[in-house]
């Protein structure tokens, strides 16, 4: 009875060692996909023709709203940055007759990479401009491709946008 025991306990603790093995192979092989798929990102950011494309917007006050199968871009190229994304929420100052997203296709001034490796994650800032309203832009991309895109209108309220971002 004290030999099956003995074995029982034996089988128990060398499968908790075989799993625990197992375990650190899985963590290891994550890192080693997210370390490969932000190198990836890198490259595309890097390049400067990028497309970001929106699933998710969340106004200000909260509320989150679907916009898969909503047409919503912010493409860059270069400095060049053309945006045509949905808006919802309060507008201070309204422009009669115009379209009620945010829409431009201008320069980018003050473009800048941040990238903390240590995370994993870039971050780019710029500001756009089109007519008399102003944006700030900070994009946040993750290894995955997932991004989220924060704008500051000087018009209207701040927007964000959950996303992909795509090589142009």
């Amino acid at each position: 009875m004290k030999s099956r025991l003995f074995i029982c306990l034996v089988l128990i603790f060398s499968a908790q060692v075989i799993n625990a093995q197992s375990k650190a192979e899985k963590k290891d092989e994550k890192e080693a996909n997210e370390l490969k798929e932000y190198r990836h990102i890198q490259t595309i950011i890097d390049s400067k023709a990028f497309e970001f494309v929106g699933n998710w917007a969340t106004t200000q006050k909260g509320r989150r709203i679907n916009l898969i199968g909503n047409p919503n871009y912010l493409r860059v190229d270069g400095t060049k940055a053309e945006a045509d994304l949905p808006y919802f929420g309060v507008a201070q100052v309204a422009s009669y007759g115009g379209d009620a997203g945010i829409n431009f296709n201008c320069d980018l001034s003050k473009y800048e990479v941040k990238k903390v490796d240590k995370k994993k994650r870039i971050v780019i800032k710029a500001n756009a401009s089109e007519g008399s309203e102003k944006f700030s832009l900070t994009l946040t991309v993750y290894p995955s491709g997932n991004t989220s895109l924060y704008i500051i209108s000087s018009n209207r309220n701040s927007i964000t946008y959950d996303g992909k971002l795509s090589k142009k």
